[in-house]
């Protein structure tokens, strides 16, 4: 399903950008997305929606039936009520809720037309975002990104985890702006939203315990990066959180979920993690392409690990690493974002994220 077309400006005039007309990989229904509509200040703020079956257009408020209350405003009226309906109006809050017990979702009502919707990143304004570098093993060495403690050629033998600003992030069809210059490269990568509050993640926990328990999500990120800011720092923070590096989108497919009890079809589906294809392709041409499957650490590991060290949040994301072929690591010579680029990262069973370049520099 597509977001609709995006229109930007560019230095050669209005350019409208849509998903490729192509048949989107299948996607589990449980896709849940910021928005807003046009109108006035009401409908110009931020929304919690969720989407439904693939080839769908409307967009439902998220609704949750507990059994006990959990904020003191959601008490049950009467004392002989043993459940009260929450919706969630943060993506945090649906992430926490969808991970303590996803087989108590309901669509609420029909509150738009995802034709009508303005999406924004999926992921709250305040939410933390962690990235990890040389995280798949065919990207290791691509790039020169030696700091001290880094090669540029060595495995890495503990996660290499930095922050990307909060406010780099932008949404589906966002332009993503080079502001003049030239060293702008693309990283595309899966990006795995936390669905509950965890520190210290016990050492003996499984994987597969770890991501059923507190992973909430999975969406798609670019890991945008100005690669001589990058290295001239000594640090990766500035180059990768420049305003608009990091699109994220287009929603939030819900991780697959253990049932408790019933066997309600608006509650099936899910995404598992599995050996699903990334690729990148910037005007068409496909750039990267590998399998999520292939990361020296994986989702699990990366979570428990930081875990140890900070609190991790519902709504919080990671980004997992990107596979070989960033526009760097091009031979003959490197094939750096544009003015008039169009980025596409597609995971399978996940969607598409697609992103304009613009150069604000040369308006």
């Amino acid at each position: 399903m597509s977001a609709g077309p995006t229109t930007t400006t560019t230095k050669n005039g209005p350019m409208t950008i849509v998903a490729p007309s192509r048949p989107r990989p299948t996607c589990p229904k449980h896709r849940f997305i910021r928005y807003t509509l046009p109108g006035g200040t009401e409908e110009r703020q931020p929304r919690v929606g969720l989407l439904l079956a693939e080839g769908g257009d409307e967009i439902y408020s998220p609704s949750f039936t507990r059994r006990r209350a959990v904020d003191g405003d959601e008490s049950p009226t009467t004392s002989t009520s043993s459940s009260v309906t929450t919706t969630p109006t943060t993506m945090s809050r649906c992430m926490e809720l969808y991970t303590d017990d996803a087989w108590t979702m309901t669509r609420e009502r029909s509150g738009a037309l995802l034709r009508n919707a303005a999406l924004l990143s999926p992921v709250d304004a305040d939410a933390k975002i962690a990235c990890v570098g040389k995280n798949y093993l065919e990207h290791v060495g691509e790039v020169d990104s030696t700091m001290p403690g880094i090669s540029r050629e060595a495995v890495p033998e503990l996660p290499i985890v930095f922050p990307k600003a909060s406010t780099s992030a932008v949404g589906y069809g966002d332009a993503v702006d080079v502001a003049g210059r030239t060293d702008v490269d693309y990283e595309g990568e899966l990006c795995v939203v936390i669905g509950r509050e965890t520190k210290n993640i016990p050492e003996d926990m499984s994987e597969e315990d770890i991501i059923a328990t507190y992973v909430g999500g999975w969406t798609i990120a670019n890991d945008v990066t100005a690669r001589v800011l990058q290295k001239s720092h000594q640090q990766w923070f500035l180059g990768k959180s420049c305003d608009t590096f990091c699109p994220l989108g287009p929603w939030i497919v819900g991780a697959a979920k253990r049932p408790t009890s019933g066997d309600d079809d608006d509650n099936e589906g899910g995404f598992v993690l599995g050996s699903q294809r990334l690729t990148t392709k910037v005007n068409g041409e496909i750039r990267q392409d590998s399998t999520i499957d292939k990361m020296i650490f994986s989702v699990a590991r990366l979570v428990a690990v930081t875990s140890r060290h900070q609190t991790l949040r519902p709504g919080d994301v990671f980004l997992t690493g990107t596979p070989r072929g960033v526009g760097a690591g091009c031979k003959p010579v490197p094939k750096f974002l544009r003015d008039g680029d169009v980025v596409e990262i597609e995971i399978e069973g996940i969607g598409a994220l697609v992103n304009p370049i613009v150069d604000s520099s040369l308006v």
